[in-house]
């Protein structure tokens, strides 16, 4: 069973999932794909240079996430640019890691689970979402960002509707890491249950 996860930044998915990879569901973390297809060599890069210029790379070659999120959080057509280049390269190396797992469960950690296409490799999907109050205290505690680049990335990203009209199954994540860690293991669970 592929179990897809997805919600916007500071709800709190990346911890629901690392949760329930403690109960032996095999994870692929699309951020962690995502840095790997833009790394130096990778023809993701390349691409992401020819379209944005040599200005959003480092003096090492890599490339300047923090310059290259400040312009495409800020622009949606830029956004999609950026999509439309490495979702291809990142859906490839989800599909390969899934192809080559070991657990009877697998989890899929994607911000962008349904506009990347990456929901048709899941068997069930789930959102966690936060109310934008909490998103926002979060995201400027995680990343130090000021109030306005986190509301910036917030509104950049889907509503809660987006997610709710398309997730099979939705966690409120408005409360502590304990709380979201018991709601884990409750919903880890059910998908047993389904499962026998």
């Amino acid at each position: 069973m592929v179990l897809g996860v997805t919600g916007g930044s500071g709800c709190g998915k990346s911890v629901f999932c690392r949760e329930l990879a403690k109960f032996g569901a095999f994870l692929v973390d699309a951020d962690q794909v995502a840095r790997w297809v833009v790394e130096p060599q990778r023809p993701a890069l390349s691409e992401i240079v020819h379209a944005f210029g040599e200005e959003f790379l480092q003096k090492n070659g890599e490339l300047d996430r923090k310059r290259l999120g400040a312009l495409v959080f800020s622009n949606p057509q830029k956004l999609h640019i950026l999509n439309q280049i490495t979702h291809k390269y990142i859906i490839e190396e989800i599909k390969k890691q899934l192809s080559e797992r070991k657990s009877q469960f697998s989890i899929v950690d994607a911000a962008v689970l349904f506009e990347s296409g990456l929901s048709a490799l899941c068997d069930r999907t789930l959102c966690v979402l936060a109310e934008p109050a909490v998103r926002k205290q979060r995201i400027m505690q995680r990343d130090g960002l000021t109030e306005e680049s986190a509301m910036a990335r917030i509104c950049a990203q889907q509503p809660d509707s987006f997610y709710l009209e398309r997730a099979d199954d939705v966690i409120w994540n408005n409360g502590t890491g304990e709380e979201l860690c018991a709601q884990a293991k409750k919903y880890w669970m059910q998908l047993e249950k389904k499962c026998d």
